[in-house]
């Protein structure tokens, strides 16, 4: 199996840390001729990335990927099979993409000296969004129970998302004000068995930021 995309991208990374916890078997690498190429439109219309290939099957969309690649890889389930454990786990991956990446994306769009009230709402959208998180976060240090499940996988791209979009205007601390959600991200960051993953993620998001600020200092210095 071939999960295609740049782990700077929050919902590759997701599916890498699915990867991780499942105790690998798919490789990672960007697609050769881009993802805008009539190869790889061919499999996936939508243009986006990751995009996972398994033999003849071409699967988009991280959410699908991770449930895909938690049935089809041997290590321990990601998706409870007990009703209720299931739908929190779910729950907890609906409000990371419905609630919490539109409003952090918003905010990344706007720079610092932006437009004053779309600043504002995007902060308080993305902070109610945390709230709904640390609502249902259990104590325990994981998304839910005890061990590792597809929400861990979803809400670290989206916390480490929010963590850039905050610090790039000025909020600070807001971990702090939510305990459960903050005991959350040190237990995570913290896990060996992501461990391999999240050093791959950080590496990529450095190497990201580095190339993006290089490019607007050349942009700057030719106007």
């Amino acid at each position: 199996m071939k999960l295609y995309g740049s782990l700077a991208s929050p919902f590759v990374a997701r599916c890498w840390l699915v990867v991780a916890a499942k105790g690998g078997g798919v490789d990672l690498e960007m697609y050769e001729d881009g993802i805008k190429s009539e190869s790889y439109l061919a499999m996936n219309p939508i243009g986006k990335m990751p995009l996972l290939v398994d033999g003849d099957t071409a699967i988009p969309e991280s959410a699908v990927i991770c449930e895909y690649l938690d049935q089809v890889l041997p290590g321990p389930t990601m998706l409870p099979a007990e009703p209720a454990a299931r739908a929190r786990v779910q729950l907890l991956c609906h409000i990371t993409d419905l609630y919490l990446y539109p409003a952090a994306v918003a905010l990344l769009r706007l720079p610092q000296d932006g437009d004053a009230a779309a600043i504002e709402a995007a902060k308080t959208d993305a902070l109610a969004a945390l709230d709904y998180i640390e609502h249902f976060l259990p104590d325990t240090g994981f998304a839910e129970g005890t061990s590792l499940t597809l929400a861990d996988a979803t809400l670290h791209g989206g916390i480490n998302l929010v963590k850039l979009v905050f610090r790039n205007h000025g909020i600070e601390n807001w971990l702090a004000q939510r305990p459960k959600l903050e005991a959350w991200w040190d237990a995570v960051t913290a896990n060996t068995t992501l461990k391999p993953a999240l050093d791959d993620i950080a590496t990529a998001l450095a190497t990201f930021r580095k190339r993006r600020a290089e490019e607007a200092a050349k942009k700057a210095a030719a106007e």
